[in-house]
């Protein structure tokens, strides 16, 4: 997937024309604890083929508002990995979706946990990503208060489709899109622009 360009708290891009295969998704910290408002600007093209279900853009609020991680992964993790092992495993349940970040900003993902032994995480399936020790993991709200979003009703091939969320400002959050479709990839971006009401 393509590096994004976005600095916490600044407008950019937040993921940047990724890749997002069939029943994947794919997340992103977009920092506006210090922003007066933020709009995210949510971009999803079909390929060759269009798909018959709908990939959904979600904003989940970041428990305790920081952008630093509630813990990070204690050892690198190989793409397909049901077993990561953290530096602390509390306020971490069973049946939990939590966020993997890479400390570069890089794009991650959302996964659920199936059981915690220690600080070992058990995943209830693969992660899609690769992950190094060190590389930031986020207690997130299970609901998506920030907002949830889905491009589009009907899709054609080769066509792009856009909606934005305004997740409220103050807050730091995990913004994360869904590829609802079985069979068919999506590229997708999320860019963060300034909210035009506060311009």
């Amino acid at each position: 997937m393509a590096a994004p360009t976005y600095a916490a708290g600044t407008p950019g891009n937040v993921l940047n024309n990724a890749t997002l295969a069939a029943g994947k998704n794919a997340a992103a910290l977009v920092d506006l604890s210090t922003a007066v408002g933020g709009a995210l600007n949510c971009k999803m093209t079909t390929g060759s083929t269009a798909p018959t279900a709908a990939t959904s853009f979600y904003c989940n609020r970041v428990y305790g508002a920081t952008a630093a991680g509630n813990t990070t992964l204690a050892a690198a993790a190989s793409a397909g990995a049901t077993s990561l092992a953290v530096g602390s495993a509390d306020g971490i349940a069973s049946g939990q979706r939590v966020a993997f970040v890479t400390a570069a900003g890089l794009v991650g993902e959302v996964v659920t946990v199936s059981s915690i032994s220690g600080t070992t995480l058990t995943l209830g399936s693969g992660t899609i990503n690769a992950y190094s020790a060190g590389d930031l993991v986020f207690l997130i709200e299970q609901t998506a208060s920030g907002g949830s979003v889905s491009p589009g009703s009907s899709w054609s091939a080769s066509t792009t489709y856009s909606t934005s969320i305004y997740p409220p400002a103050a807050w730091v959050w995990i913004v994360q899109a869904v590829n609802g479709d079985s069979a068919q990839a999506v590229t997708i971006s999320v860019t963060l622009d300034k909210n035009p009401a506060f311009q």
